[in-house]
């Protein structure tokens, strides 16, 4: 037994765990002053790349993570857009 795709879905678990604070607070706050537009969608097309490439090898920790990813980065770019 390989220990691979356990830190594959560690790796997924922690990495999308930590846009969790941002979007609950650029939501909570209606502040998004301290966020950057530009590098959120640069890193929205990042994840969303990824998902894809999970999709295309069949990776279900890439594929996870990135869907989470994605709904993240999503959350945190609409609260910007909507409370410049």
């Amino acid at each position: 037994m390989t220990l691979a795709p356990y830190v594959g879905y560690l790796a997924a678990a922690l990495g999308t765990i930590c846009w969790i604070p941002q979007a609950w607070k650029a939501w909570r706050t209606r502040n998004t002053s301290g966020i950057s537009l530009v590098s959120n969608m640069l890193f929205l097309t990042t994840v969303s790349l990824w998902l894809l490439y999970g999709l295309l090898v069949s990776d279900c920790p890439i594929i996870i993570a990135n869907i989470f990813a994605v709904i993240a980065v999503l959350t945190i770019v609409a609260a910007k857009l909507k409370y410049k």
